[in-house]
């Protein structure tokens, strides 16, 4: 997977949308701000990200456009399903120190506290945050894959 499609990915995660005009970008956030290291990211990766997304909207209907969509679909339809896990599944940790990279939290890399419960939180590094994240909404979509499915019996 190229970085644009890691990053088109991230912010499809967080619910944000990204559109070419011209020469520029467009972003905008979702219900989940986005965090200033995947905002970094993008700005790196913007050559990237205007071929990739110029690909798909300068066809409209075009193959990437088509893919894109049903993405979207699929993720939009089992995003209830996915929040509800995550919520009935916290991944609290130490505060202070970063579930992800193990590394405790210093004046100049800041360990947060994700999460709405207070026993709950995960703490995480910002530019931690994304792959995390990631990896729990694919731990949710397994978990949900492996569940057996009420059938209706006739």
């Amino acid at each position: 997977m190229t970085v644009a499609r890691n990053l088109l990915e991230d912010l499809t995660v967080i619910g944000a949308t990204i559109k070419p005009v011209g020469d520029r970008l467009i972003l905008r956030a979702g219900r989940t701000a986005i965090p200033a290291e995947l905002v970094s990211r993008i700005r790196a990766a913007k050559t990237d990200l205007l071929t990739t997304l110029s690909r798909g909207a300068d066809r409209p209907g075009g193959e990437d456009a088509r893919a894109q969509d049903r993405r979207t679909s699929t993720h939009s339809a089992f995003e209830p399903q996915i929040s509800k896990w995550l919520n009935q599944h916290p991944a609290p940790s130490r505060p202070g120190h970063c579930a992800w990279c193990g590394r405790w939290g210093s004046p100049s890399t800041v360990v947060l506290p994700f999460g709405t419960e207070p026993e709950t939180h995960t703490w995480l590094h910002s530019e931690c945050w994304p792959d995390w994240h990631r990896a729990r909404m694919a731990e949710a979509t397994k978990a949900l894959a492996l569940k057996p499915v009420d059938r209706p019996r006739f």
